[in-house]
């Protein structure tokens, strides 16, 4: 029994492993095809290229790309439960990953839907969602349930086949109409198919709403609701301490309703006129984006690559996005991360963002530029901070500014105190990691990482043309 657990151990990991580098090139579409139809439109100073019928859809078409990215989760539960649980895992995820998707809490009107997604949530943070780990524990628990209830029916099937063998002996004693050769393993096989591809993966599915609506969903929501004045109250009277919780609390779930707790309360302040806790915030998320990176340096220069970091691609893709101010992919590959280690990745995360929160609110930088009207943000479409926040666009919003105001007061100060923060960051990661690491390898469950798998494609697209030359 043992043995069989740990089994089921390296094997889930090995595949969350491969779900989180295919999770990869799923955002690396995203970034990369509306990153090249954003710059190419800008050149040729046209908007209308990608075959819309009117201008006037021509963004609808752009944000597909886009939408590739947003809908990341999706993949995620789909790909994870396919690999766990095979086929019959691939329904049940999908169908749980699209109802759990939007993040208000409530039925959305279509054209809000794009608004409600990932890091848009509507009222600023308001209403109900789950978090990415949310989406990562929906994900694993319905395809382990799925995996095992197979296991538990086939070693069933031999006992009800028994039960049924004497059913039919003692029904033959009574009549000639039951024929001599059936058996009740045939009896159980008619109906196999009906409870491996109906009743199992509905079942599973079910349980695991159960799961995530009363265990995550409502409960989270709640405390977002129950710390959101206490919160505001804090900040108030010390913002040094509410800018290390404001650093605890994105670092703990990034996306979910305790990091959104904290940006209503940053988004309250700034409609108020007071820009320095959407600053902070702003900063601590940035961080989130870099922490991996300083993780898998460290684990290069200490030579522990092969048990401790893996993949360089995901690792640089967070501080290459932060540098185009695209928040989403910014912290979407530290989830990647955190997804495969996360009482290792979740910790450091929330340390080095702490850090960041302690320091931009000692320093006390305000970066005006969010309060600005006169120069909007770059890429806000000529529309202000407020404007942006007013309607909901998060996406374009709180990071925005922090490459804008005074270099020296702001702009400067504020990156070293975001790579001090990410340096701190992937320290506590890494030191949990190679800890980790030699407690696993002591139990038997040590998985080691899978390798970049951009260097994979590289090598099968190699293979594949070598291969298509010589037929």
């Amino acid at each position: 029994m043992q043995t069989q657990l740990k089994s089921i151990i390296r094997d889930t990991r090995t595949q969350i492993y491969r779900t989180t580098s295919i999770l990869f090139l799923v955002q690396l579409f995203g970034a990369l095809g509306a990153g090249f139809f954003f710059v190419v439109q800008n050149i040729l100073g046209t908007q209308h290229m990608l075959g819309a019928i009117e201008p006037i859809n021509e963004r609808i078409l752009w944000f597909i790309l886009f939408w590739g990215t947003d809908f990341f989760m999706i993949a995620l539960c789909a790909v994870l439960c396919y690999l766990i649980a095979g086929l019959p895992g691939l329904a049940p995820g999908l169908a749980l990953s699209v109802y759990f998707a939007h993040f208000s809490g409530s039925a959305i009107e279509g054209p809000n839907t794009y608004f409600s997604f990932f890091a848009t949530p509507l009222n600023n943070g308001g209403g109900v969602n789950i978090g990415y780990m949310g989406y990562f524990v929906m994900a694993l628990f319905c395809a382990l349930l799925i995996k095992l209830l197979y296991a538990g029916w086939d070693g069933l099937k031999q006992k009800i086949a028994a039960g049924l063998n004497n059913l039919l002996e003692k029904l033959r004693g009574k009549t000639e109409k039951i024929p001599g050769d059936l058996t009740g393993m045939q009896l159980i096989e008619a109906v196999d198919l009906i409870v491996l591809v109906l009743i199992i993966p509905v079942a599973s599915a079910a349980l695991t709403f159960v799961l995530v609506r009363y265990g995550i969903q409502k409960p989270f929501a709640a405390l977002a609701e129950a710390i959101t004045e206490p919160l505001t109250r804090l900040s108030s009277q010390s913002m040094i301490l509410t800018g290390v919780l404001f650093g605890l609390m994105i670092g703990f779930d990034i996306i979910g309703p305790i990091s959104m707790a904290a940006f209503a309360v940053s988004a309250a302040a700034f409609f108020a006129g007071d820009a320095q806790l959407l600053t902070i915030y702003g900063a601590c998320f940035v961080t989130i984006g870099w922490s991996p990176l300083f993780f898998v340096l460290l684990a290069k220069i200490k030579k522990k690559v092969d048990t401790c970091a893996d993949d360089m691609s995901i690792a640089s893709s967070g501080p290459i996005n932060a540098f185009f101010e695209n928040i989403k992919l910014t912290v979407n590959f530290s989830m990647s991360y955190a997804m495969r280690s996360p009482f290792a990745v979740i910790p450091g995360l929330m340390a080095g963002s702490a850090v960041t929160g302690l320091l931009t609110a000692l320093t006390g930088i305000v970066n005006d530029s969010y309060l600005s009207t006169d120069t909007p943000p770059k890429y806000g479409m000529g529309k202000s901070m407020t404007e942006l926040l007013q309607r909901g666009e998060v996406y374009l919003s709180f990071t925005l500014p922090l490459r804008s105001g005074d270099w020296l007061r702001c702009r400067i100060p504020l990156f070293l105190i975001i790579l001090a923060g990410a340096a701190v960051g992937g320290l506590v990661i890494y030191s949990l990691r190679c800890a980790q690491t030699e407690k696993q390898k002591k139990r038997g469950t040590y998985v080691a990482p899978a390798g970049d798998i951009v260097l994979e494609m590289r090598q099968l697209a190699k293979s594949r043309f070598a291969r298509s030359l010589t037929d």
